[in-house]
């Protein structure tokens, strides 16, 4: 029996732009047979046509419910943004806030033949004057406050395009006496006997009047098909009951970052004839910083290379397609780690990084400043214990953050907020915030991108870029065809673009034509990434112990700091980070870029190998135009290593028939044995007329 009355499809709304409306006007209206607009829930309100809205949206739904096995009936919402009261057979629920965290409440005497369900959903707008920006009361992160979306940060244009709604599933779970609401796996491992204990925590509702014994059985499924079952008998009272217990996994399969390993999950089952199955899965791992902010997982220490992203402007709009597309990119890029920027996301974008061993450094939903009151305070710690809870089973997440470049507020607001956390998950790293001086953006915001040879920020730096232009058709799309050039700024900049920055500080040409303009902005950022990278990487776990580019992918259709646009194609930058996030990778230190033929070549080589294997016996191989110019012969390159070759120990000479103009040397590192390619660089050098 599916014991699931699914709430999807259409519901009727009603706009109500000033809040003036009570339930009984909406009452009324409903009784009154007028007809009225319909929307297809789940949905942001913005994609189903009310396009910058804001205020109220009334939402009424009725339906026939005819099973007489009704027991304990739980009326759910997965996601509803931002403030939402709920009425059910006109009898008032209750009230939530916030946008990411599901919530519930128990209808049982409530469910009849006809049903109507009415939700009040308020998604206001925040008066620039008084609270917006600096002393905003809505806890949304960058979908109502950030240089990336709809208009930017501006005041008159940085509301647009609000994301209220009902954006993810609404139903009823009934027929049972017990009703599963929560359940919390952690693991502890036992390096010296090579065993997982594994504590199951279980959250549930009984509308048993009569305390009853009821048998559990919990089953877990091992990546290798194995399976441990464990019967529990326990008493039930009525209301909420709470049930731990521990199993014992013995040579656990752990979870691992793509790059070190297989990302193992375990599933776990819950069954019994009292209530309806449950599962979910969970990954064995231990993560940690120690005293140098160095990353380990299970044990072994990483090299954090990391990208920002912000998926999708709506999070409605963010399917199954798209979730995996992003995935895809990260790991083609060689990221080892995501920081989901200023946001939560929905469950399923961190079900496929559990799955494709993606790290994830995740974000409470603050960005810049808020309000300062008491009750402001309150309602952040009860959303960041929201989020904590509701995404703690998933093993991707390691780093548990609390608020984006919050200023001051990191003395006064983030201290509450991460000892919140601390009291929910002990098994995470939690970092009260993400602030400036974490963030590099030298050759943007400041001076000039050379200036990375001092590898500010660090020893995490969790943002570092430059904007680059999106391709021709891209960029048709964004601005449209008779928007491209001369540019039209005020549209270009309601799309993020930074003129000033473009100009003043990067100083991009801008050219003869978009064509020019495109490839200009484009090698900027790319010379950018490069640069930052590489003086990064070499300085790694001496000083440097991650880096977090901003950002992958664009969340609307705009001209930003991404290396994939919006329509999912890739600027230059994307393959500079693919190419510099090589797990194991040659960085050219270049002394001398222009030579006279017949000189010796003069750069020095940084190997740096992240992964925890040992290449012996290899040979790093010099081609010019592709043909043969050098090699050094046995190589050895230990696990998790970086190796040094000075100049002095590179004897290669620039050809005497090369002409005067650019040309690009290549470098490769063999295996030996096998010929394989381990990871491969190049550099362009200008041979110049001797005197």
């Amino acid at each position: 029996m599916n014991n699931i009355i699914n709430l999807n499809g259409e519901w009727s709304f009603i706009r109500d732009s000033k809040s003036e409306l009570e339930i009984k006007d909406i009452k009324e209206i409903l009784n009154s047979g007028k007809s009225l607009e319909s929307m297809a829930i789940p949905t942001n309100w913005e994609l189903a046509g009310l396009h910058n809205f804001n205020g109220t949206v009334w939402f009424a739904k009725q339906f026939n419910f005819i099973d007489k096995n009704v027991g304990l009936s739980l009326l759910n919402f997965l996601g509803i943004d931002y403030y939402s009261d709920v009425w059910f057979n006109w009898n008032y629920l209750g009230s939530h806030e916030g946008y990411f965290a599901p919530f519930s409440f128990e209808i049982s005497k409530l469910l009849d033949k006809e049903n109507i369900l009415v939700v009040k959903v308020t998604s206001p707008f925040e008066d620039p004057d008084k609270i917006w920006p600096d002393r905003k009361r809505l806890i949304k992160g960058i979908f109502s406050h950030h240089d990336c979306r709809p208009g930017g940060n501006s005041k008159q244009f940085g509301q647009d395009q609000n994301t209220g709604g009902i954006w993810n599933d609404v139903f009823i779970e009934y027929g049972y006496e017990i009703i599963l609401e929560n359940i919390k796996v952690t693991s502890t491992l036992n390096h010296e006997m090579n065993v997982a204990t594994v504590s199951v925590n279980l959250d549930y509702l009984s509308s048993q009047t009569i305390a009853k014994e009821i048998q559990l059985t919990i089953t877990i499924t091992s990546p290798a098909k194995k399976t441990i079952e464990k019967k529990e008998l326990r008493q039930v009272q009525y209301g909420n009951n709470q049930f731990n217990c521990f199993i014992e996994i013995e040579s656990p399969l752990l979870w691992w970052s793509w790059d070190l390993g297989e990302a193992n999950l375990y599933k776990l089952k819950i069954t019994s004839d009292e209530f309806l199955t449950k599962e979910i899965t969970f990954g064995i791992r231990e993560i940690h910083l120690d005293e140098k902010q160095q990353f380990f997982i299970n044990g072994k220490k990483l090299f954090l290379r990391g990208t920002n992203i912000i998926p999708a402007q709506f999070l409605s709009d963010l399917k199954k397609d798209r979730i995996e597309q992003i995935a895809s990119l990260i790991k083609e890029a060689n990221i080892n780690i995501v920081r989901v920027h200023a946001h939560v996301n929905r469950h399923e974008l961190y079900d496929e990084f559990d799955r494709q061993g993606i790290l994830v450094w995740q974000d409470f939903s603050l960005q810049w400043t808020y309000d300062e009151s008491l009750s402001f305070k309150s309602e952040a710690v009860k959303q960041i214990k929201e989020m904590v809870g509701n995404f703690y089973n998933h093993a991707s997440i390691a780093v548990w953050c609390c608020h984006n470049e919050p200023g001051d507020q990191i003395k006064t607001l983030d201290p509450l907020l991460e000892a919140a956390v601390k009291t929910e998950d002990s098994s995470r790293i939690v970092r009260r915030a993400s602030n400036y001086e974490e963030h590099a953006y030298e050759g943007w915001y400041w001076g000039k991108k050379d200036f990375y040879a001092a590898a500010p920020m660090g020893p995490l730096v969790t943002e570092f870029g430059a904007q680059g232009l999106p391709m021709l058709d891209s960029m048709k799309k964004i601005v449209g065809g008779e928007n491209l050039f001369p540019p039209k700024w005020s549209l270009w900049e309601y799309h993020n673009f930074q003129v000033d920055q473009t100009f003043n500080i990067a100083k991009v040409k801008m050219g003869n034509s978009i064509e020019e303009f495109i490839e200009n902005s484009q090698v900027y950022q790319s010379e950018v990434l490069k640069t930052a990278i590489d003086f990064y990487r070499r300085k790694r776990f001496d000083g440097i112990n991650g880096i977090f580019q901003f950002m992958l992918i664009d969340c609307w259709a705009s001209i930003s700091w991404a290396v994939v646009d919006y329509f999912g194609e890739k600027k230059k930058a994307y393959d500079t980070i693919k190419l510099c996030y090589q797990p194991v990778y040659i960085s050219v230190n270049l002394r001398q870029d222009q030579y006279f033929t017949g000189k010796k070549f003069l750069f020095d080589l940084y190997i740096m190998n992240d992964l925890y294997k040992r290449f012996e016996n290899c040979l790093l191989k010099f081609s010019i135009n592709g043909s043969q110019a050098g090699k050094i012969e046995n190589i050895n390159l230990n696990e998790n290593q970086m190796l040094f070759i000075k100049t002095e120990s590179i004897d290669i000479q620039v050809p005497n028939s090369l002409s005067t103009e650019l040309h690009k040397m290549e470098l490769e590192l063999i295996e030996k044995d096998t010929g394989k390619r381990i990871t491969y660089n190049y550099f362009d050098f200008c041979v110049v007329e001797g005197f």
